[in-house]
């Protein structure tokens, strides 16, 4: 949640700052200690090791309840294909978790694989076991490598294209009548999976680097302040920095 009430906008306030600060140091002010502590916690357990790809999801709710579960777990990172669906995440839902997230759109299946490629990830579509293919329960995967999870559409599920490029599926086991999972479930039960088992290995593979974090850093300390753009804007034209 945003902090609503800025502290009072003084000369006091501000007159320490140097333009070799970082954004968030002009911020400070404005945020309360508690806050600045819980972007702090929140940067310390995010990662960019596991990341998710959504595959054409078109249900807002859907869309906004998957963007909710990976910042919930901390995960930094949704690559969005927008082949045919825009993607638009219901604030509503969401509850503000957007503005916490990185988002990478593609409107090619190729380029959104080949990018991962690049970072490293391996890649592993959700998909069930049937006759022909195999699939891991996500209980078996290991974290021996940066991981992309691929989520495939509502009814569809994954595009041919892109399952054929995956390096391998996964699926979580299920013991019912029911065939299948809602997508949103299916990110939320694989995240839960993948987080525990991250958190039992070093830390020094999956933190971000310090660079990376004091650049979040800032970016959430700005989105933390109502209008906290405009704030900046004013602070350093004081100031005359560029």
């Amino acid at each position: 949640m945003n902090e609503r009430k800025h502290r009072p906008d003084t000369e006091e306030g501000i007159q320490n700052h140097t333009g070799a600060q970082r954004d968030a140091d002009f911020m400070r002010p404005f945020l309360s200690e508690q806050r600045i502590n819980t972007l702090k916690q929140a940067l310390a357990r995010r990662t960019r090791y596991i990341t998710v790809v959504l595959d054409d999801i078109y249900h807002p709710h859907n869309i906004s309840a998957v963007v909710r579960s990976c910042e919930a777990f901390g995960i930094q990172d949704i690559h969005v294909l927008q082949v045919e669906n825009p993607f638009r995440p219901n604030k509503g839902v969401t509850k503000g978790s957007q503005q916490w997230i990185t988002f990478h759109r593609y409107t090619s299946i190729e380029k959104c694989v080949n990018t991962l490629r690049q970072r490293g990830y391996l890649l592993l579509g959700a998909d069930p076991p049937s006759k022909g293919h195999a699939s891991l329960p996500v209980d078996q995967i290991e974290l021996n490598t940066p991981l992309a999870i691929v989520f495939g559409r509502e009814k569809e599920g994954l595009h041919q294209e892109l399952r054929d490029m995956c390096d391998g599926l996964f699926h979580i086991p299920m013991t019912g009548l029911t065939e299948s999972f809602n997508i949103s479930v299916t990110v939320a039960i694989s995240l839960y999976e993948l987080r525990r088992k991250l958190d039992s290995i070093d830390r020094r593979i999956w933190e971000l680097p310090e660079e990376e974090k004091a650049d979040l850093f800032d970016d959430w300390c700005i989105k933390s302040v109502r209008k906290g753009p405009e704030v900046l804007r004013e602070i350093k034209a004081r100031l005359k920095i560029p």
